[in-house]
């Protein structure tokens, strides 16, 4: 009877791996559907197969001779560790092993490594945050492709600065700084960077500012070098601070003057700017009560012209109604949460239903201009870095996650990156003030996870 019942699971095996038009068009139970994508993860011609005590060990021994060898057994677990054979690519194997009776599941060796922990001097102090966000998660998966060009519009950046200088974008188009505008972009010799804050718009405590536009994007408030640290600064080189995209190139754009201010028109000049020269997230860490057609019409111009991703922040007067232009449709509109109360809104973001998510916004840890650390930074050890909370910093860690994602799935839309952003948001308690928190709090991990399908004339595709 015992051999019966081998001679008959055998022949249910060689069945299996027989092609049958019927048996294909039929679901397989136990097989899951992201098994093939995660392929690239897994051991190749390996196979982890349990099947069910019931099954006699010579009906065990025939299944596992069809598709391979037997290397070890989990005898607890009553699971095999099986060397396929050759020829038998594991997407196939997964196929026909979960479709036989009595195999409980079939599943991939998955690789594992350990979880990257960068060098950074000040990661520790970072690291409450980004355990929040997933970051760390996230680095496993995706660090950001230097092609990937995110601009800062704000204050400038210290191009200088040990831990961004490496990161900073270079204009392929301008030489050696000559007085020519070599690439005709109406911005001379911007190597690394525009300056659009106009002369006479300035706050006079700045002192003199070069004719606009210019190439001078030097930092003098430092709000500009926090908000591109947070971005993009170096990771893994034993200094300072990690970047949430580390791996990107960051478009210093300045926009604000040294007090933080400056006009609807000098953006919308810096978005367009930034936009034409390839920038794929634009950070706007600013706001205003009031709208503009212009500065809405500079957006629109961004996402639907160029395809760029539009993060701004919610504003920090602790108050309903979210600033422009973080107001606008097009913009993801970021808020803050609190430390103390990771899960509660930070004291001083703004909410309104215009919010998309919120990111952790106090007590950041961020590059300063080494200039700066003489009591208007407090600097720990005279060291260019420095700590700030703002809802400008909260955005900086959204604008960090969409070059991420832009890193990782190039084909996907502005659209679909907003999505993903929200939908993969956690979600968080509205507490007294509605709609504070949007979508919820980011997980870039479960951004980096999430796989869309599009349904189009020729069919299904995946991103």
């Amino acid at each position: 009877m015992r051999g019966l019942i081998g001679v008959l699971l055998l022949a249910a095996v060689l069945g299996a791996f027989t092609p049958s038009t019927a048996r294909g068009d039929r679901p397989q139970p136990g097989l899951r559907p992201q098994a093939a994508a995660k392929a690239g993860q897994a051991l190749s011609g390996e196979l982890l197969l349990r099947v069910d005590p019931a099954v006699g060990a010579l009906a065990q021994r025939l299944m596992i001779s069809v598709g391979g060898q037997e290397e070890a057994r989990l005898e607890e677990l009553g699971v095999v560790r099986l060397r396929l054979r050759e020829g038998l690519s594991l997407e196939k194997a997964l196929e026909l092993y979960s479709r036989l009776p009595g195999v409980d599941y079939a599943e991939p060796n998955y690789r594992l490594k350990a979880e990257f922990v960068p060098n950074d001097t000040f990661y520790a102090a970072q690291r409450w945050y980004y355990n929040l966000t997933e970051a760390p998660q996230a680095w496993d998966v995706e660090r950001g492709n230097p092609s990937v060009i995110v601009a800062v519009l704000d204050s400038g950046v210290d191009v200088t600065h040990p831990d961004l200088r490496d990161r900073i974008w270079r204009n392929p188009g301008e030489g050696v700084p000559n007085g020519i505008d070599e690439d005709g972009n109406g911005c001379v010799d911007d190597v690394h960077g525009c300056n659009f804050v106009q002369p006479e718009d300035a706050d006079p405590s700045c002192g003199p500012q070069p004719i606009s536009p210019s190439n001078q994007v030097t930092d003098d408030s430092g709000h500009g070098t926090f908000v591109a640290g947070i971005i993009g600064a170096t990771g893994n080189n034993g200094m300072g601070v990690i970047g949430g995209a580390h791996g990107t190139t960051l478009l210093p754009v300045k926009v604000l003057d040294c007090t933080g201010a400056g006009t609807t028109a000098d953006a919308a000049a810096g978005i367009l700017y930034a936009a034409r020269m390839g920038a794929q997230v634009i950070n706007l860490s600013f706001g205003g009560t009031d709208p503009s057609r212009t500065l809405l019409e500079a957006i629109v111009t961004a996402t639907e012209t160029y395809g760029a991703v539009v993060v701004a922040a919610s504003g920090n007067q602790g108050a309903q109604g979210v600033t422009y232009p973080a107001r606008y449709r097009q913009v993801i509109a970021v808020g803050a949460s609190d430390r103390n109360s990771p899960d509660a809104r930070a004291p001083f973001s703004n909410w309104g239903s215009e919010v998309d998510v919120v990111a952790p916004g106090v007590d950041l840890v961020s590059t300063v201009p080494q200039a700066l650390c003489d009591g208007r930074w407090l600097c720990p050890g005279g060291q260019p870095y420095s700590v700030a909370s703002g809802t400008s910093f909260a955005a900086a860690q959204v604008a960090a996650l969409a070059a991420l994602i832009r890193s990782h799935s190039p084909a996907l839309t502005t659209n679909e990156i907003q999505f993903i952003i929200r939908a993969t948001a956690l979600p968080l308690s509205d507490d007294a003030t509605p709609g504070w928190a949007g979508a919820g709090r980011i997980r870039m991990r479960r951004a980096l996870d999430t796989i869309l399908f599009r349904i189009g004339a020729s069919g299904v595709t995946k991103n």
